[in-house]
């Protein structure tokens, strides 16, 4: 039977090319319903919301080699310039349904 219930939270594989070396970032995502990511984005962009906060929202564990709170992530943005994008992308990419194969 087809759960229309999303999972809490989901697991993604994130592959990241920059700094002459490809790296993989395992993270798992909060899901948050359709509204209230509309809402964390609106936020985002009328500068509302910090990009570290809003990655804090929507992460609630990364693989990396510092921690997942508000220093960590800034200290991760700060050193890797786009890596804001890629896990927000991502996580856009991860959250929409679409139809396999047939």
């Amino acid at each position: 039977m087809f759960q229309v219930e999303a999972p809490e939270s989901f697991k993604s594989t994130l592959t990241i090319v920059g700094h002459g070396r490809e790296q993989k970032l395992n993270l798992t995502y909060r899901h948050l319903p359709v509204a209230d990511y509309a809402q964390l984005l609106e936020r985002l962009a009328e500068e509302e919301l910090s990009v570290a906060q809003a990655i804090l929202d929507i992460v609630v564990d990364w693989d990396a080699d510092v921690a997942l709170d508000t220093a960590g992530v800034e200290l991760a943005l700060q050193q890797q310039a786009g890596l804001d994008g890629a896990i927000i992308g991502g996580y856009t990419q991860a959250l929409q349904v679409a139809r396999k194969g047939n």
